[in-house]
């Protein structure tokens, strides 16, 4: 008996160690295959309706969070249901792709609680739990987005849905990027003109993005796309996950092409851009409005020169992002101003930041002097209130990650909240 149980357990970890080295020296996988000639997509029809556009940022689970308790504020005004575009990035892409496969329902109550636990899900642990299960997942950052694939696909949530399941009434933009370009590459189910369209009312091709379309022929993503897989290349930061590696199937002798895709963040972490560009698309030049909830991180200047050692290449890698972000999103928001003023568009953006409730708070506003004391906060832990001295100081430490703790989840949705108040009822809030 003790010899087969030590087989068996000489056997188990053989098995384990040649899926750990087969992941080790096939590190790549091909997550999607399709023959452009023949993509099809479902379009969505907006009509003659007015542009309202609604921009999710990336963020982890902050940013889900945050996106979740803005559209819950949005709907509260009854704003929600005039949105006719959404565009998310990485974790923004979470709570779009919820709103796009649930309906809001009657009881908008019950429906956002929902969201929000959805939201707040600890994905991170799913992901984890996904890779020992599958151990040749281990050293492949490709295949470990098919973990978080896995994990998105709960059936609360995403449950295996294709971009063929996604509504016709409104457009759904999530945005990646191209890592063999440099460019934006949008999965929607709309379409956006080819990236090098010559088109007098359009963008110039360097502020567009790419797409499954194919030359002159505007295609939207294939019907039989997963979704998952789309919302969890828009959240492949590099190097945990990605990238993912699209195989376009060649024809008439040609060789097949791949599309090697990430993090939409990494170029542009609002997804303002994407609406841009199909407010453009357009021609219309009445008023469209954006809505954006930005629950991105930036550069903190102030805390940054306060420390002597930043240590970029350990703990704060992510800070070079920053900086690319910070100098293009700059010179991108300067070209936007003059590109609307030369074709006589009217784009009016209406932003929600939540590093504003900090600021906001230490200029000693009265509607945020909630956030300037622990008294209330009834998730907040002893080990929070030692952290920091006021829940706006700890608001700005929430962390960029697939998880998020009850007492953050709570400081980022009162965020959004309290925002939303202040633009729309400056009187009450």
């Amino acid at each position: 008996m003790g010899l087969f149980l030590a087989g068996m357990t000489a056997l188990a970890v053989i098995i384990l160690l040649a899926a750990v080295i087969y992941g080790f020296i096939v590190p790549l996988k091909v997550h999607f295959r399709t023959d452009l000639a023949d993509t099809r997509g479902s379009l969505a029809e907006q009509g003659d309706k007015p542009f309202v556009g609604l921009a999710l940022s990336g963020g982890g689970a902050r940013a889900a969070v945050f996106a979740a308790a803005g559209m819950e504020a949005l709907h509260k005004r009854g704003m929600l249901d005039q949105i006719t575009h959404v565009s998310s990035v990485s974790g923004g892409g979470f709570a779009a792709s919820y709103l796009a496969l649930h309906p809001v329902e009657t009881d908008a109550r019950a429906y956002f609680k929902r969201m929000q636990s959805v939201m707040a899900h600890d994905f991170f642990w799913d992901v984890q739990m996904n890779q020992l299960r599958r151990p040749s997942r281990a050293f492949s950052p490709s295949r470990r987005l098919v973990s978080l694939q896995d994990a998105l696909n709960r059936q609360d949530f995403l449950d295996g849905a294709v971009f063929g399941h996604l509504p016709k009434d409104r457009t759904f933009f999530f945005n990646s990027v191209s890592y063999d370009t440099g460019r934006r590459f949008v999965f929607s189910n709309g379409t956006l003109p080819p990236h090098d369209a010559d088109d007098t009312v359009a963008l110039p091709s360097a502020l567009r993005s790419l797409s499954f379309s194919g030359g002159e022929n505007l295609r939207a993503t294939p019907n039989e796309v997963p979704l998952s897989l789309a919302v969890a290349t828009s959240a492949a930061f590099p190097p945990y996950l990605g990238p993912t590696t699209i195989q376009i199937e060649g024809r008439n002798a040609q060789a097949d092409e791949y599309w090697h895709l990430g993090d939409g963040g990494v170029v542009e972490n609002t997804g303002i851009e994407t609406l841009r560009e199909a407010i453009y698309a357009r021609g219309d030049k009445r008023q469209a409005v954006i809505y954006v909830f930005n629950a991105g991180q930036r550069l903190n200047s102030e805390l940054s020169r306060k420390s002597a050692d930043i240590s970029i290449w350990s703990r704060e890698v992510t800070r070079l992002v920053d900086v690319l972000l910070e100098y293009a999103t700059a010179h991108r928001e300067t070209m936007s101003a003059e590109l609307d003023a030369k074709n006589g568009m009217d784009i009016r953006v209406i932003e929600f930041d939540y590093l504003a409730i900090s600021k906001a708070a230490a200029s000693g506003a009265p509607a945020f002097a909630h956030w300037l004391t622990w008294d209330g906060w009834y998730y907040s832990t002893h080990a929070d209130r030692m952290a920091s001295k006021t829940p706006a100081e700890h608001l700005v430490k929430v962390p960029t990650a697939l998880k998020i703790t009850a007492c953050d989840r709570q400081l980022v949705a009162q965020a959004a909240a309290d925002l939303v108040a202040q633009h729309f009822d400056p009187v009450r809030s």
